[in-house]
């Protein structure tokens, strides 16, 4: 029974023409892309060189940022904006590290593509 109610599915299905009423996607992009940022750390748990890790910027600025390091996977929080940690200090993990007196580097990375269709990245 199970394979002949099978069969009638799909052939009801196979007679209509799924090519025109399937949407035509464009190449627009679909909602508002959030910007992004990315982190190159080293662990101090296990050593690993870690990144780029990338994370909304909203959620850096606003939000909660932890990430995993994939060499010890310890957890490390990176922005708590919301307070759910006590003994995190500062909202990030910059005001966090200059509180320590430790050197924070940023920096900026500009991809941008040329006319060939290549891809540069500026810094």
């Amino acid at each position: 029974m199970l394979r002949s109610t099978f069969v009638a599915l799909f052939r009801a299905s196979s007679v209509r023409s799924v090519s025109h009423s399937a949407p035509r996607f464009s190449g627009a992009a679909i909602g508002k892309q959030e910007p992004q940022l990315s982190l190159s750390y080293t662990c101090k748990v296990c050593g690993t060189r870690q990144g780029p890790k990338t994370f909304a910027k909203s959620s850096y600025e606003k939000g909660v940022v932890i990430v995993t390091c994939t060499g010890c996977h310890n957890h490390h929080i990176i922005a708590d904006n919301i307070g759910w940690f006590e003994d995190f200090k500062g909202k990030n993990i910059e005001d966090h590290l200059k509180s320590k007196g430790e050197a924070v580097k940023r920096g900026t990375t500009t991809i941008t593509k040329n006319e060939d269709g290549i891809f540069e990245i500026q810094k």
